[in-house]
């Protein structure tokens, strides 16, 4: 299955792959501040198109797949952005990341409903490995993904240059097909408490 392949949704978010009809939606977010704190620099240009540009780039050259976040609940406004990154077909891995959500989302539950459709897809896609890097001062995403069954593997040291200049470690964290299955039950039950 393509990485890409329509049906990432649930009754909680649907995924879009990120193309230019969201680039205003982007542009006018909060998500705009985080990318300065938490991207890392790209090699020509700074500004919020530049960056939009090169996402788009990545996706043909089959680097990253971004995608927007919509609410189906209220008619599919834009509500954010998350990407599966570095597809490695041969090795059988991809990793998850570069996630944001709009702050009155949060802690609802929607989180695990992205996470699962994203790991869902890994799996569909052949993964044996799902991986994240996560920027080492963010302890909130870390535990958050420690809570899924994701092991931390370790941390690479001034691994990446930040779009704000700065050289930050980067913690990697991962799990293995089975431990992926277990998640998606674990992210099930998430979501249906989130229901109720």
């Amino acid at each position: 299955m393509d990485l890409t392949a329509p049906g990432l949704e649930n009754e909680f978010i649907r995924l879009a792959p990120l193309d230019e009809q969201f680039r205003e939606d982007l542009r006018s977010s909060d998500a705009t501040e985080h990318m300065w704190s938490s991207l890392p620099a790209i090699q020509r240009g700074a500004g919020f198109d530049a960056y939009y540009d090169h996402v788009l780039r990545q996706a043909k050259m089959g680097e990253l797949y971004a995608f927007a976040i919509l609410d189906p609940s209220d008619k599919n406004r834009f509500v954010g952005v998350t990407a599966l990154a570095n597809p490695n077909k041969m090795h059988r891995r991809v990793r998850l990341g570069y996630t944001w959500l709009e702050p009155h989302l949060r802690g609802r539950g929607i989180n695990a409903a992205i996470q699962k459709l994203l790991i869902e897809r890994a799996l569909d896609w052949g993964a044996k490995r799902i991986e994240w890097f996560v920027e080492e001062p963010n302890t909130r995403a870390i535990r958050a993904i420690e809570a899924l069954g994701a092991i931390r593997e370790g941390v690479l040291r001034q691994y990446e240059k930040f779009a704000d200049g700065e050289w930050v470690d980067v913690v990697v964290l991962s799990m293995v097909r089975d431990e992926a299955k277990e998640a998606l039950r674990r992210l099930g039950l998430i979501m249906a408490e989130s229901e109720a």
